[in-house]
Parts: structure tokens; C-alpha cells; sequence
């Protein structure tokens, strides 16, 4: 199918329809108009009483609303139809999106194996094969943990495990693990972390909601990686800050940055890499803490994105809990 065809031919189809419709209506108040005496004059010997169908307004009105209520059904299923169009649409490009994310890893690492067994290399560069090999493989890991999660939650699978974490200490601790992971510079990574911040939360899934804001970093800052993460207390709440000096985002498309399966860019020829996961994960883990994310971005290059983690220190409420609890319980839900 050619790219916006299908989206053209509903819409005119959509026109003729209404044009036929129009037209249906027009004809059918000419031709009572002009033979409304011989239309009465049947109507009598019909039993609908003594005076006929009464005066042509009242046929016309009953004719009119009959004539509303299937105009509002053809524009119903029009939009129906389109918006099925467009999820069938962005349903397609996401498995072409995973299938590239997932053929990239797989490629250079089928390379560095082929170079490592047929050439031998000297011990030095056999390491750093090792390493990019290492890389590839998490980078796999990553992308199938992300759709696991996304699958989990449509199918309100998701468990989460609250307990006081000390938040300054564990993500200092993981942030210097990234770091000698992908060996940065200090100057590549810069840590700003208020001591003794303690928040209750689930920490393996907060985890993977900031490791989805760094890779958004790595993977959207083409001309050299550089983010600063930020963790400052503010009342009953605390903020982490993820800075970056990337791409940035427009702002039009600011609001729609969380929704499952989107991505900046021209979705249709694919100018933005991704499986557009990443940050609708982000945005699922901190509304099940009680918090929020949001971005900020002037949307022009170099000038880079900001997101901010806003979570209370006590956790989500307990009613938001038991919201989550009974929604696992519910008859529609997969096993």
C-alpha cells in the first residue's frame, strides 16, 4: 500500500457518501414539495386519521431527524475506521522498528565473532570485541525487557514491591556502574545527588524507568554523549533530573513523547531510531509511585531535553494501591 493512500481513499469515500446523502435529502424535499396535494390525497385513505400526515413540516421534521441520526452513524464509523487505520498503521512500524533494533545488535555481533574466530586478533583488540560484544548484548537485553514490561502491563501483571530505599546511595551506586560500564569521563557523566535522600519505592522498577532515560540520552545525542543527573529534595518530594545536551524535542510533539509506540521525527520514514517504549515506560513507573514526569526541551539541536522524575518520599497513596490491586482481579485480565 502507497504511504497515505489508504488514509485518501476513506476520505473520499467519506465525501461521497455525504455527498450522495445530501443530494438523497434534497431530492426527496423537492419531489414532496412539488407533489405534496397528490402525496395527501393518498395519505387519507391510508388510516393515519382524518387529516392525513398533517402539514409537510411535520413530515419533513420527522424525515429530517431520521436523516440526522444516520449522518451521525456514517461519521461514527468513519472515525472508527480511521482511527483503526491509523493503530493498524503504527502496530506495523513498531514490528518494523523491532525487527531493526533487534537485527543491529545481532548483525555486529555475528561480525565480531566471525573476526574472532577466522582472523585470530591480537589480545588487545580481541578485548575490545569482547567488550563491544558485551555491549550488543545488553543492548538486546534491554529491548526484550522492554517489551516484556510493556506486555506485562496491558495485561496488569505488573508487581510492585515498596520498602524505604536510600535513594542518594543507590543511584550513586548505579550510576558509577554505568560509568565504568560504558567507561565515561567525569566529565561525560556529572552526578549531583543530595545525601541521605530516602524514598519508598520499588526500586528494580524505578531502575529500569532511569536506565530508559539514560539510553534516551546515549541514543539521542549523536555528536557526543554528555547528561547530568541531578537528585534534589523539595518538601515531601524529591526530583531526579536527567539532563542531556541531545537532539531536544520539538515542542509540539512534547505531549505526546509518553504514549506507547511513539517517537519524535517522521514516524512513517523512520528519521528517529527506537521502538518508542522507552519513555511510556518511564512515564507508567512513576505514576505507580504517586509521582509524574515531565520534559522540558526548546526543541532545538544541541540545546538538548530535561526530564524530571517527581516522586513523594512516602511512596504512592493507599488507595492508589488498592486501585492497582483490584484492577489484577478483574475478569477481562490474562493469565
Amino acid at each position: 500500500m502507497r504511504k497515505g493512500f489508504g488514509s485518501r481513499s476513506s476520505l473520499v469515500l467519506f465525501v461521497l457518501v455525504n455527498v450522495a446523502w445530501v443530494g438523497l435529502v434534497a431530492l426527496w424535499v423537492y419531489y414532496s414539495i412539488k407533489n405534496y396535494q397528490i402525496i395527501q390525497r393518498i395519505s387519507v385513505r391510508l388510516p393515519f386519521g382524518p387529516s392525513g400526515v398533517g402539514p409537510p413540516w411535520v413530515a419533513l421534521f420527522g424525515a429530517g431527524i431520521l436523516m440526522l441520526f444516520l449522518l451521525l452513524g456514517i461519521i461514527v464509523i468513519y472515525i472508527t475506521y480511521r482511527k483503526q487505520a491509523a493503530l493498524n498503521l503504527v502496530h506495523q512500524n513498531f514490528i518494523s522498528s523491532v525487527t531493526h533494533e533487534l537485527r543491529s545488535p545481532l548483525a555486529s555481533l555475528q561480525l565480531y565473532l566471525e573476526t574472532l574466530v577466522i582472523r585470530d586478533p591480537e589480545e588487545g583488540l580481541r578485548r575490545e570485541f569482547l567488550g563491544r560484544m558485551q555491549e550488543e548484548t545488553e543492548r538486546l537485553s534491554t529491548l526484550i525487557q522492554n517489551i516484556l514490561w510493556v506486555s506485562r502491563i496491558q495485561r496488569f501483571k505488573i508487581e510492585y514491591a515498596f520498602d524505604w530505599v536510600p535513594l542518594s546511595e543507590r543511584l550513586a551506586e548505579h550510576l558509577e556502574e554505568r560509568r565504568a560500564k560504558h567507561g565515561w569521563q567525569q566529565e561525560d557523566l556529572v552526578v549531583d545527588l543530595d545525601p541521605d535522600i530516602s524514598v519508598r519505592c520499588d526500586w528494580e522498577n524505578l531502575k529500569i524507568a532511569m536506565d530508559n532515560l539514560i539510553e534516551n540520552a546515549i541514543r539521542y545525542s549523536p555528536s557526543g554523549f554528555w547528561l547530568k543527573v541531578s537528585l534534589k529534595r523539595s518538601g515531601e518530594r524529591c526530583r531526579v533530573v536527567f539532563e542531556d545536551r541531545g537532539v531536544g524535542i520539538p515542542k509540539r510533539a512534547q505531549k505526546r513523547v509518553f504514549k506507547m509506540f511513539h517517537r519524535a521525527g517522521r514516524e512513517m520514514s523512520r528519521t528517529v531510531a527506537g521502538t518508542g517504549l522507552g519513555l511510556y515506560i518511564v512515564k507508567n513507573v512513576a505514576t505507580a509511585h504517586g509521582g509524574k514526569v515531565l520534559v522540558r526541551s526548546e526543541g532545538k539541536r544541541g540545546q538538548g531535553t530535561t526530564f524530571v522524575l517527581d516522586l513523594p518520599l512516602s511512596g504512592p497513596r493507599a488507595s492508589r494501591l488498592r486501585t492497582r490491586d483490584l484492577l489484577s482481579v478483574l475478569p477481562f485480565r490474562r493469565v
